[in-house]
């Protein structure tokens, strides 16, 4: 399999649904879905019918796992396509121009193209395992941070996370406490192109959902990020930071 080529497929189709949403935003009707807050619009599932429809067309042999509408294809495949065609539905229905998409292609259980695209800057952040990062098609080394202390750490968490969750609370009161500030956009696809960048310093996902974040781990990797997993977990950071960050959040000792 060409990983060029399926790079190429999955940035193309992350601008498309982008700038679908972006032209659609003021048409959106909002639906709940669940029961802890998360919304979804017709333009989520519209541009995800599209992805999904694009890639069979090319690949009919992959499988394919949506945010929206569940998995695709052969349950045996080689090849499973990850996808959250509009991360940051709240945002996006809020006015918040914070939202994006994500679209990642897996061998087994390891991720081999990711993409992360911001719908409202149209930056799209691309890499194929082993070959680097890019942005907007150009080479992007994460730069080193300052220090914790004065550093800003982005944070996400999946949306089943409750409110009394005692690891969760404690390991972001103490980030809270040790770095300059911990930023909550709810839009892991933005988020991860901000550590890539350097605008942040680190990124922390506890019980996130696996379209958002296996991607945006390959992103970080092939930029020069440090990335720690433990169980429920998942740290990145500048290879300077990452020792620092981990023993803030004091999750160390739960391997994952």
């Amino acid at each position: 399999m060409d990983l060029e080529d399926a790079r190429l497929l999955a940035v193309e189709l992350a601008r498309e649904a982008g700038d679908f949403a972006v032209a659609e935003r003021n048409r959106a009707e909002v639906e709940l879905k669940g029961e802890c807050g998360d919304v979804v619009t017709y333009v989520d599932r519209e541009c995800e019918r599209r992805i999904v429809e694009r890639i069979l067309e090319r690949y009919p042999g992959h499988a394919i796992l949506g945010e929206e509408t569940g998995t695709h294809g052969p349950a045996d495949a080689e090849y499973r396509w990850l996808i959250d065609p509009l991360d940051g539905t709240n945002n996006y229905v809020l006015g918040i121009d914070y939202f994006g998409s994500c679209v990642t292609l897996c061998r087994g259980d390891e991720a081999i193209v990711a993409v992360m695209h911001n719908s409202t800057s149209r930056h799209t952040y691309s890499a194929v395992a082993g070959r680097g990062t890019l942005v907007d098609e150009h080479p992007l080394t994460m730069p080193a941070p300052a220090a914790l202390k004065r550093a800003t750490v982005a944070w996400t968490q999946g949306y089943n996370t409750s409110p009394y969750d005692e690891p969760r609370n404690a390991a972001f009161a103490s980030l809270e406490y040790r770095a300059r500030r911990v930023l909550r956009t709810w839009c892991p696809a933005v988020d991860w192109g901000l550590i890539i960048s350097g605008t942040v310093a680190g990124m922390v996902a506890y019980r996130s959902e696996e379209w958002d974040r296996i991607g945006g781990v390959l992103l970080a990797r092939e930029a020069g990020a440090a990335v720690r997993t433990f169980e429920g977990w998942t740290v990145a950071a500048h290879p300077s930071l990452i020792d620092e960050l981990v023993a803030t959040l004091g999750i160390g000792n739960h391997p994952g």
